[in-house]
C-alpha cells in the first residue's frame, strides 16, 4: 500500500485564514457587496450610454453614475436585530455637494484669521506640552536608574572572557523558546504563503473587494465612457465625494498608527524612487562623458585619486554601451528586410555557437560566406534561412547605396553574436566582476545591466569575470610566448590596463632596448600599431566595438608614441560621498549622535570587563542593526563626484573641465580588488623570516652612527664611502 501522503498544516492554517476573511465580509463589509452591484449597473448604463451616443442611436438611457451610492443597500440587515445597521451615508470630511464645498472651503480661510483660532491654537500646544510633561516625569526616573545601573557595570572590572552574565543567560533561554522560534516560523510561512500564491491573491482580492477598490475601478470606467460623450464638468464633484465614500471603508477600518506605518513605507519608497532616478541620471551622464571619449585614452592621477576606481567603472559602462549599440542596430538591419525571418537565424547562429564553430567576428562571417555560397549554387528558401526571396525584396535602398541581403545577414550575424555572447566584453590585467543577466525564453534574449538594483545577496550566482589579458594577442609583432595559441585572439570588447606605464614603459626607460633585440621587448612587438589600427578588427557596421582604458599616475610614464593617440583624463579631486536618497537628514542626524555616543561606552566597556552583560548585549543589537540599515542607504545610494580635467594626449591643447560619478552601489558592489597586485608581495612577505615587531629601533631621538648605516640607504652609503675614502686619503698622507 502507498503511504498516505501528509497535508502540510500550514494548508489548514491558510484555509482557516480565508475563512476568517471570509466571516469578517459577512459582518462587517457585507455593504460592498452592493457597490459592487451598483458599479456594475453605472458601468453597463454607461457603456450602453456611450455607443448609443457615438453611433447616433436613438435611445432612453439615463446614466446613474452621478447618483450617490444606496446604503445599506440591501434592507434584511434592519429587519435582524442581532446583526448592527450599517449607517445611511458613512462620515466623510467633505459635503455632499461643489455649493456647500465652496462655502466650507471660504469659511475655512476665513477662520484662519480670527482671535478664537489663534486661542484654540495656543490651547492645543498647551495640551500636547501638558502631555510630553507628564510623559517625561513618568521616564526620567527610569532613564535616570537605568543610567546610574550602566555606570555602575562600566566601573565592574574583570576578565570572563566571553562569559554570558545570568540575566543575560536568562534572556537568550527565553528568547530562544519565543522570539526566535516565532521568528523562524513566520519566516517559513511568509516563504510558504509566497510559494502558494493562490492563498495571498485571495487574500489580496477579499480585501480589495471590502475596501471597495474593485469598486472604484469600475465606476471610473462608467464615469469615463459617460464623461467623453457628455463632457459633464458640473458632475466630477459628486465623483470625488462618491469616491471619498467609498474609501471611507478603509479609513474607518485601519487604526491610525497603520496608518503611519503605510506612509513610512509610501514615504520610503517615494524617496527611493528619486534615488534611483538620481543615480541613472549620472549614469546617463557618465556615459555620455565616455562616448565623447576616443577609442584610447588614459586616466591619470596620484595615489588615492581612485583612478582605478575610475577606470573600472568606465569599463562597466562601455561594455553595456557596447551591447546596446549593437542591440540598436540589430533592430536597424532588422527593419531592412522587416519580413525576413531572423530568429531562424539566430538559432542556427545559436547552435554553431555551441559547436564552437563560431566563436569570433572572422568566425561568423566565414559561416555566412558558406551559407550565402551554396545558397547561389542552388537558391532555395531554406538556405536563406526560410526567407521567401521571390515575393520580398532581396536589395535595401538608403538612398547612399544598395544594399544586398547577404551583407545584411552578415552584418545581422556579428552585431547578434557580439549581443548574445553571454561572458564578459571586459579583457584586463586586473579582475573586475560584471553581473549582466541575460534573459533567453528560447527566442530573442534580452541583457539586463542595471548597476543599482541587483540584490547583493545573490550576485554569486550570476557574476562573470573579466578575461585575463594575454599582451601576446595585442602584439602585432613578436610575441612573449612563441606559437602562443591565444596570439591573435582579439576581436573586439574593452580593453583595460592598469599601470599602464610600468607595462609599457617610456622612452628613458626604454634607452637600453633596441628593435633588432632577440628578445621580445617594448620596441618590437608593434604594441602601438595595434593601438593605431584596433579599430579595424572590430568595426561592424561603421560602429568600433572597441575601447582601449588605461591609468597610471603620470602621463609622461607612457611613452610618447603611444600617448600622443588618446586623450588624458586627469583626476584632480575626487568628493566626499553624498547621498542621492532626499529626506534621510534626520536619521543621519539621530545615527550620527546615537553612534559616537555608543562607541565611547562600548571600548570603555571593552576596556573594564571581558564578559558579556544584558545591556551591553541589548544596546550593541540595536546599534548594529541601526549600522546596517545606515550603511546599506549609503552603500545603495551614495555616490562621489571626480573633478576631472581632458586634454589630448599631446598635451599642447585646450583643458576641459569636467565631472564624473561613481555609484557606490555600481563600483564597490565586489567589483575589483584595489591592491589587485598584492598577492605578489604576500608572497614576498611569506619569504622573511622577520615582521614589523622584530625590526630594530633606534635607541633615542638621534639615529647613531650605526643605526644610519642598518638603513642600506644609497644616501647613506654615498656618505660612509665618503668617509672611508677620506679616511684612506689621510692614511696614504
Amino acid at each position: 500500500m502507498k503511504a498516505e501522503r501528509k497535508i502540510d498544516y500550514r494548508h489548514i492554517i491558510c484555509v482557516l485564514i480565508t475563512l476568517g476573511f471570509v466571516a469578517l465580509g459577512i459582518f462587517r463589509f457585507f455593504g460592498c457587496i452592493g457597490r459592487i452591484i451598483e458599479s456594475v449597473r453605472d458601468c453597463g448604463l454607461s457603456v450602453a450610454y456611450y455607443f448609443c451616443e457615438i453611433f447616433e442611436i436613438p435611445h432612453r438611457i439615463t446614466p446613474t453614475v452621478n447618483d450617490l451610492p444606496k446604503i445599506p443597500f440591501f434592507d434584511f440587515p434592519s429587519q435582524m436585530p442581532d446583526v448592527p445597521t450599517v449607517p445611511t451615508v458613512p462620515s466623510v470630511p467633505i459635503p455632499d455637494n461643489w455649493e456647500k464645498f465652496k462655502i466650507n472651503w471660504s469659511a475655512y480661510w476665513r477662520l484662519w484669521a480670527t482671535k478664537e483660532n489663534f486661542f484654540g491654537y495656543l490651547s492645543a500646544v498647551g495640551n500636547v506640552l501638558y502631555v510630553l510633561s507628564k510623559a517625561i516625569v513618568i521616564i526620567v526616573p527610569f532613564v535616570l536608574v537605568a543610567w546610574l545601573l550602566l555606570r555602575r557595570m562600566l566601573k565592574t572590572q574583570n576578565n570572563d572572557y566571553d562569559k554570558d552574565s545570568k540575566p543575560l543567560t536568562i534572556f537568550k533561554r527565553i528568547t530562544a523558546h519565543t522570539y526566535i522560534s516565532l521568528k523562524t516560523w513566520l519566516i517559513g510561512f511568509f516563504a510558504f504563503v509566497k510559494e502558494h500564491k493562490n492563498y495571498y491573491v485571495t487574500w489580496l482580492c477579499l480585501w480589495a473587494l471590502y475596501f471597495n477598490a474593485f469598486a472604484i475601478l469600475i465606476e471610473f470606467i462608467a464615469y469615463y465612457l459617460y464623461f467623453v460623450v457628455s463632457f459633464d464638468f458640473l458632475n466630477l464633484y459628486r465623483q470625488v465625494y462618491k469616491l471619498f465614500i467609498d474609501l471611507s471603508a478603509a479609513f474607518t477600518f485601519i487604526p491610525l498608527w497603520a496608518w503611519v506605518v503605510v506612509g513610512l513605507i509610501v514615504l520610503d519608497k517615494f524617496r527611493k524612487n528619486i534615488a534611483y532616478g538620481v543615480l541613472n541620471h549620472f549614469e546617463r551622464r557618465n556615459r555620455g562623458f565616455i562616448n565623447a571619449r576616443p577609442i584610447v585614452y588614459m586616466v591619470c592621477g596620484t595615489m588615492g585619486k581612485k583612478k582605478t576606481t575610475a577606470i573600472t567603472d568606465m569599463a562597466l559602462s562601455q561594455e553595456a554601451m557596447l551591447r546596446d549599440k549593437a542591440f540598436e542596430k540589430i533592430l536597424e538591419n532588422d527593419l531592412k528586410f522587416p519580413n525576413f525571418p531572423w530568429i531562424n537565424l539566430e538559432n542556427e547562429l545559436k547552435r554553431a555557437m555551441e559547436y564552437h564553430e563560431v566563436y569570433n567576428l572572422a568566425t561568423a562571417r566565414k559561416f555566412i560566406a558558406k551559407k550565402r555560397e551554396r545558397f547561389f549554387k542552388s537558391a532555395t528558401e531554406e538556405k536563406i534561412f526560410g526567407y521567401d526571396y521571390s515575393r520580398y525584396n532581396t536589395f535595401y535602398n538608403d538612398n547612399l547605396k544598395v544594399t544586398d541581403i547577404w551583407e545584411t545577414i552578415e552584418t545581422y550575424s556579428l552585431l547578434y553574436f557580439i549581443y548574445v555572447i553571454q561572458s564578459s566584453l571586459l579583457i584586463s590585467n586586473y579582475s573586475i566582476r560584471v553581473d549582466g543577466v541575460l534573459s533567453d525564453l528560447g527566442n530573442f534574449p534580452l541583457w539586463n545591466a542595471d548597476f543599482f538594483k541587483s540584490d547583493s545577496r545573490l550576485i554569486d550566482s550570476y557574476s562573470r569575470h573579466a578575461h585575463i589579458i594575454d599582451f601576446d594577442s595585442l602584439r602585432l609583432g613578436r610575441k612573449v610566448v612563441e606559437k602562443n595559441r591565444k596570439a591573435n585572439s582579439f576581436d573586439f570588447g574593452v580593453v583595460i590596463i592598469t599601470e599602464v606605464g610600468k607595462e609599457r614603459g617610456n622612452s628613458i626607460e626604454l634607452s637600453e632596448k633596441k628593435k633588432k633585440d632577440e628578445t621580445t621587448n617594448q620596441k618590437n612587438d608593434l604594441f602601438n600599431s595595434w593601438l593605431k589600427m584596433v579599430r579595424h578588427s572590430a568595426t561592424v557596421d561603421n560602429f568600433p566595438f572597441v575601447r582601449v582604458i588605461t591609468d597610471e599616475q603620470r602621463p609622461e610614464s607612457w611613452g610618447a608614441d603611444a600617448r600622443d593617440l588618446c586623450e588624458i583624463v586627469h583626476i584632480r579631486e575626487s568628493g566626499e560621498t553624498r547621498l542621492a536618497m532626499p529626506f534621510f537628514s534626520l536619521a543621519e542626524l539621530l545615527y550620527g549622535w546615537l553612534y559616537n555616543k555608543f562607541s565611547g561606552l562600548y571600548y570603555e566597556y571593552r576596556f573594564n570587563r571581558g564578559d558579556n552583560t544584558l545591556a551591553m548585549y541589548l544596546l550593541k543589537g540595536l546599534t548594529a542593526k541601526m549600522r546596517d540599515y545606515y550603511t546599506g542607504i549609503y552603500n545603495r545610494f551614495g555616490y562621489c563626484v571626480l573633478s576631472v580635467q581632458v586634454e589630448s594626449g599631446t598635451q599642447d591643447g585646450t583643458i576641459q573641465d569636467g565631472k564624473y560619478y561613481l555609484m557606490s552601489k555600481k563600483i564597490y558592489s565586489k567589483r575589483f580588488s584595489t591592491d589587485c597586485f598584492s598577492d605578489f608581495f604576500t608572497v614576498k612577505a611569506l619569504r622573511s623570516p622577520v615582521g614589523i615587531n622584530d625590526l630594530n629601533e633606534y635607541a633615542t631621538e638621534k639615529a647613531t652612527f650605526g643605526e644610519l648605516a642598518m638603513q642600506n640607504s644609497y644616501f647613506v652609503n654615498d656618505l660612509l664611502n665618503g668617509l672611508k675614502n677620506d679616511e684612506n686619503k689621510e692614511k696614504e698622507d
